[in-house]
């Protein structure tokens, strides 16, 4: 079976279709899928090998990195007469929150805990106060008050961090705050109804099942090519981030009951460990390591495969499900 005519191409090339596969953002999946387990840099010519099966080409390709060199989140080295593009401490500072929020199973149960932003509404303008409420919505809070943004669950250091995003960290107060009688409270869900905009969440994590889900039907073993099959793990990266990343990150008490998150960071588990072995020869063929990203360097010199990914890799999703 050519990889053209097998039902997991037909279904590839109907899920591209429906995607917006904005060039930097197809680049960013990259730099957390592929590269941040193996170091920190990566070939370009390698980058344009990967990428191709995807349907990015070497000319949008090169404008996405071009682009995000100028801005700060790349830096570019000479090897001989390849270019090497290195993801900067900024960059990395931008990148891995949303690595982290997509790839971190969820944790079961809720405390009551809530973590609280406080601005000072005499201490910054009205444009400020938009700009870091953009940046907190992001991160999954929720507006309840003009100036008082609410978390479920951020830890104190990753509030800090974000505080530290806003530019308004010497205006803001964070407090932890505690709910009473969780199952009791239907003001409570009330409030969490008009506060975040589940409905459209919904809408969206429901529209991204409907792309993906049927490839659990799929003999992804026989039907992928390793070069599809990576194609395939990246669109599924890049399809539901745009939606997991909007998500909140609430906890099921808070939730309806049918929320159809819970489906999704099934089916992502799900598939995402049938492609990574499938795909990891095609990754193998084309990743070069570079000098200078360390232990990474060194695992590339025993071999392809499983021998160059960071031990942290096979803990993403909750790992691979075993038999």
């Amino acid at each position: 079976m050519s990889r053209q005519t097998s039902f997991a191409y037909q279904q590839f090339d109907a899920i591209r279709t429906r995607l917006d596969l904005s060039s930097r953002a197809v680049v960013i999946t990259f730099l957390c899928d592929v590269l941040r387990p193996r170091g920190e840099s990566v070939f370009l010519a390698d980058m344009i090998s990967l990428l191709s099966p995807v349907g990015v080409s070497e000319r949008v390709l090169r404008t996405a990195v071009f682009r995000m060199s100028r801005d700060g989140w790349l830096e570019t080295r000479r090897v001989g007469r390849q270019a090497v593009y290195r993801v900067t401490p900024e960059g990395w500072r931008l990148i891995e929150p949303g690595c982290r929020q997509f790839y971190t199973a969820p944790t079961p149960g809720w405390d009551g805990q809530w973590t609280l932003i406080m601005f000072d509404n005499h201490s910054i303008t009205v444009e400020q106060r938009k700009a870091a409420a953009r940046i907190l919505s992001w991160r999954g809070f929720g507006v309840v008050a003009s100036n008082v943004f609410a978390h479920p669950g951020i830890d104190v250091a990753l509030t800090r961090q974000i505080l530290t995003e806003t530019g308004l960290a010497s205006a803001a107060i964070s407090l932890r705050a505690e709910t009473q009688d969780i199952a009791e409270s239907a003001s409570l869900r009330d409030m969490v109804a008009s506060t975040w905009d589940l409905k459209s969440l919904q809408q969206e994590y429901r529209q991204k099942l409907a792309l993906f889900e049927p490839l659990l039907l799929v003999d992804l073993a026989a039907e992928c090519t390793p070069d599809l099959a990576f194609a395939l793990r990246m669109l599924l990266m890049h399809g539901f981030k745009q939606v997991v990343l909007r998500d909140p990150g609430l906890p099921a008490q808070l939730l309806p009951t049918d929320w159809p998150g819970h489906r999704a960071r099934d089916v992502i588990r799900q598939l995402y460990w049938q492609l990574v072995p499938l795909s990891e020869p095609f990754i193998a063929q084309h990743f070069r390591h570079c000098a200078g990203d360390g232990a990474h360097e060194t695992a590339a010199k025993s071999g392809s495969g499983n021998a160059d990914l960071a031990g942290w890799f096979f803990k993403r999703l909750g790992g691979p499900i075993l038999d």
